[in-house]
């Protein structure tokens, strides 16, 4: 018999005694889930605002364009174990029934994260034991990993490191991978946001509190100290704070960690769909037609009627009428229209990101297996790794993917 030990019941720790299960029929295979919380998967609860966004239907060539740096690491994982995979686990061995919605995202006909959760633990409950309120203290490799615990310990043949990041420390999330691992001998890439909201200065949040709740879709472009370092497109929310939505979202693991002294401000182009002077052509016909309307009423076709009051009153407009708009009108609702700048005074807080970008060096890694080049015997998987996916369904992909190929290297060992 050998023996697998699971440090972390989170999403990637879950996946991988589901994928010790399918793949250890006919094998003599113990597998012990360590998990510090009471309750398993609380991070999971979370996915797709409770709903459990599973995986992205796209092709793994594509899928891979996600992950950013990581794109060429986590490739050879989503081949190997596919979205189509994902999806026909779920609905044939868990019996949960999935839905595709916009953007090839793939959800439960449920609706239901907890549901999913639940799943799969009644799923794992005849083919692994789960100890929970049980943190690992420290790790020791000599002939079989040795496991501390606060409630004693545990020796292991194999171990899947899978205790996460460092985002949403209340569901357990609290850096405790990079702590073991780097006491093992590996290289933590420096941990940051990803997928956060951005809070912004007293003066910008001013300008979004009165929008909150309003969204658009605008090109966004982050600049520190004159330059533009990231952009992205997509739906943008306003917020009390600042901004939120798929596009700041996807745009804040670029922010620098420290921005003291720094001219770090976010760029809104409201109409990308015009240059600023198809936009200076439209405003005049539309001004020609229609004397006796209000500018922000010319707007409001294109962006939200909140919005363009909004902006109007930033381009000190506000009011006026399209029969008494001159060109230097135009010239200042266009810089507003194109270039609305909203300024940060901090990065995003890794306690409120979905995402933690940074972890295990993935040099440390194999990607074919996710074993240790450091440590072997050792799988990391999951947000331990310096692997971060864009929003809609890419992270509990790369999960399901690595802890299949983790699960798959393990039982080959056992041959």
């Amino acid at each position: 018999m050998i023996t697998v030990g699971i440090v972390g019941g989170g999403a990637a720790g879950l996946f991988a005694a589901c994928q010790l299960k399918r793949l250890a029929v006919g094998k003599d295979i113990e597998v012990t889930i360590l998990e510090k919380n009471q309750i398993p998967g609380q991070k999971l609860t979370l996915t797709g605002h409770g709903r459990c966004n599973i995986t992205n239907r796209k092709d793994p060539a594509e899928l891979k364009n996600g992950f950013h740096e990581a794109g060429n690491f986590i490739y050879p994982a989503l081949k190997e174990f596919t979205p189509d995979n994902t999806m026909e686990f779920c609905e044939r061995e868990l019996g949960l029934k999935l839905k595709e919605e916009e953007n090839n995202r793939i959800f439960p006909v449920c609706d239901s994260a907890v549901k999913v959760r639940d799943t799969i633990l009644t799923y794992i409950s005849d083919s692994s034991k789960t100890i929970t309120g049980t943190a690992v203290l420290d790790i020791c490799k000599k002939d079989v990993f040795e496991i501390s615990t606060k409630n004693g310990d545990y020796t292991f043949d194999h171990l899947i490191l899978s205790c996460g990041g460092s985002s949403f420390t209340g569901t357990g999330s609290a850096g405790d991978s990079y702590v073991l691992a780097g006491r093992m001998g590996h290289t933590i890439v420096p941990v940051r946001a990803a997928l956060a909201p951005i809070a912004l200065d007293r003066d910008s949040a001013s300008f979004t509190k009165e929008l909150s709740g309003v969204s658009v879709n605008a090109k966004v472009s982050l600049y520190c100290d004159g330059k533009v370092i990231a952009t992205r497109s997509g739906d943008v929310l306003f917020a009390d704070f600042g901004l939120t939505g798929p596009a700041i979202m996807e745009l804040s693991r670029e922010i620098p960690v420290d921005i003291n002294g720094k001219n770090v401000f976010i760029e809104l182009d409201l109409i990308p769909s015009l240059t600023e002077e198809q936009l200076d052509q439209e405003l005049q016909n539309r001004i020609a037609d229609h004397h006796d309307t209000k500018i922000s009423n010319l707007l409001s076709d294109q962006i939200p009627a909140s919005v363009a009051e909004a902006v109007t009153r930033r381009a000190g407009t506000a009011g006026a009428y399209a029969q008494s708009f001159t060109k230097e009108n135009r010239k200042k609702l266009r810089k507003e229209l194109k270039h609305l700048c909203l300024a940060l005074n901090e990065a995003p807080v890794i306690e409120r990101a979905y995402v933690t970008r940074g972890g295990v060096s993935l040099k440390e890694v194999d990607r074919k297996t996710m074993e240790s080049k450091v440590v072997p015997g050792l799988y990391i998987i999951g947000e331990a790794l310096d692997v971060d996916g864009i929003s809609g369904g890419y992270n509990l992909q790369a999960c399901m993917s690595e802890a299949y190929l983790a699960a798959k290297s393990i039982i080959s060992s056992a041959q």
